[in-house]
């Protein structure tokens, strides 16, 4: 269940995780028939001014995006902000907190896949992410490279999971903090791909119960798989609760199939 949607709220470039740099992500955008994008690279608004730059050039309008990491239950939840000031004081020291956790667990995780025998594996991620936040996509690359996993689903499975060899937990922030931050910068909170956290029903609606309590105001409801099934469940979410509803690839390259620009299902026109 695809088409070609000109609305793409979700998207990475090289100053996270992405493949592509601000620049190219918009040139990529350009071409897959994108009027609206919004950056949101993880936990850091490095490259919106360098995207916000390409736009101009093009008939694309750019939305300024982050994806914070959050601490919920004991799970970590990503968080989009949309339509944030990523000038805004609270943004920048949350970036530079989250930057700081994400620098201390890169190197731990580094420590441990040493001691399951994939050695510099912290250099290595650090050479690919370039002058980007070191992420464990970054890792998964690495740890594929080394012909030790088949791509980055068997990386994640094997290595990078709870209980297995390079697992680092990380205690980011707290989901009313979260939100509180994005809030007071001017933009909107979104659950980022509420499906995909592997909780039991009875426990997502209460994250989106806590969500909207701390100041939320949407879930993504299409995202890059697509599935009618997902699509209808997670529009059932959003008017139960009467939150909005976003759409987002969570494009980072082009080798994840299931999460190109544009490649995007439309919204249920009954929904926000």
């Amino acid at each position: 269940m695809s088409c070609r949607a000109s609305i793409d709220l979700h998207s990475h470039s090289t100053a996270s995780d992405g493949a592509l740099t601000p620049a190219a992500l918009i040139n990529k955008a350009v071409q897959a028939g994108i009027k609206t994008l919004a950056l949101t690279d993880h936990d850091t608004v490095a490259g919106l001014k360098e995207a916000q730059a390409a736009a101009k050039n093009h008939d694309i309008k750019l939305i300024n995006g982050i994806e914070l990491s959050t601490r919920w239950d004991n799970k970590t939840i990503h968080i989009v902000g949309l339509n944030i000031n990523p000038e805004h004081d609270i943004i920048l020291a949350a970036s530079q907190r989250l930057s700081a956790l994400r620098e201390a667990r890169a190197i731990k995780i580094g420590e441990k896949l040493a001691k399951a025998g994939i050695d510099n594996a912290y250099i290595e991620a650090k050479k690919i992410a370039g002058d980007g936040t070191v992420t464990r996509q970054h890792f998964s690359q690495v740890i594929i490279n080394n012909g030790r996993a088949k791509n980055q689903t068997d990386v994640f499975k094997r290595f990078l999971v709870k209980n297995k060899p390079g697992y680092v937990s990380v205690m980011w922030p707290g989901l009313d903090e979260t939100i509180q931050c994005i809030n007071t910068a001017g933009g909107i909170a979104v659950i980022a791909h509420p499906l995909r956290y592997k909780i039991t029903a009875t426990k997502l609606r209460k994250l989106i119960t806590d969500f909207k309590a701390c100041g939320g105001k949407a879930i993504e409801v299409v995202t890059g798989n697509n599935h009618k099934p997902d699509i209808e469940l997670a529009s059932s979410y959003a008017k139960q609760f009467a939150i909005a509803a976003s759409v987002g690839s969570d494009f980072h390259n082009e080798q994840t199939a299931w999460g190109q620009l544009g490649k995007l299902a439309n919204l249920p026109r009954d929904l926000t």
